[in-house]
C-alpha cells in the first residue's frame, strides 16, 4: 500500500472499532433467529396437541430460555378467521439467540428433556406424539427486518 492511502485506512480503521455500542446491538438484532412452526390438526387431535405441547414442550422451551438459548418467550398461535381455508391449525413460534445457539440446542436438547422429564425419553417423544396427530407440518426459518 502506497503511503498516500496508508493514513486515511489507518484512521478509518481506528474510527470503526471505536463505534459506539449501539452499533453492535443494531447488528445483533440481525443475528435472531425465528423458527415459524406450522402444524394443521383435525378437530378431534385438537385437544391432544395442546396437552402435549402445555405440559411436556412448553416447559422444555422455558428451560430453553432460562438457558439463553432463546431470547424470548416461546409462543403458540392460532387463526382466528381463515380467509380461504385452513391451511394450519397452529403456529408455534421461537426466537433463537442466534445460529450458534440453534447448535448448542441441537447438542444439549435430550439432556434438558431427560432433566424436566426423567425416565420419560428424549425431546423426540414428544415431538413424535406431535407428528402423529398433525396432518401437516413445516418449519420456516426467518429473521426479521428492523425499520427504524
Amino acid at each position: 500500500m502506497s503511503k498516500k492511502y496508508w493514513f486515511p485506512t489507518v484512521f478509518i480503521l481506528i474510527l470503526f472499532l471505536q463505534l459506539p455500542p449501539a452499533v453492535n446491538a443494531e447488528e445483533n438484532r440481525y443475528t435472531i433467529v425465528i423458527e415459524e412452526s406450522f402444524y394443521t390438526v383435525a378437530p378431534e387431535n385438537r385437544e391432544e396437541f395442546l396437552r402435549v405441547y402445555r405440559t411436556r414442550l412448553f416447559p422444555f422451551w422455558q428451560e430453553m430460555k432460562k438457558l439463553g438459548i432463546t431470547v424470548d418467550d416461546y409462543r403458540m398461535y392460532s387463526q382466528r378467521i381463515h380467509t380461504v381455508k385452513p391451511l394450519w391449525t397452529y403456529k408455534t413460534v421461537v426466537k433463537f439467540k442466534n445460529y450458534a445457539a440453534i447448535d448448542e440446542w441441537l447438542r444439549i436438547r435430550d439432556t434438558v428433556y431427560r432433566k424436566l422429564f426423567p425416565g420419560e425419553g428424549s425431546y423426540k417423544e414428544p415431538r413424535k406424539i406431535i407428528d402423529s396427530i398433525s396432518g401437516n407440518h413445516w418449519d420456516e426459518f426467518i429473521r426479521e427486518i428492523p425499520l427504524d
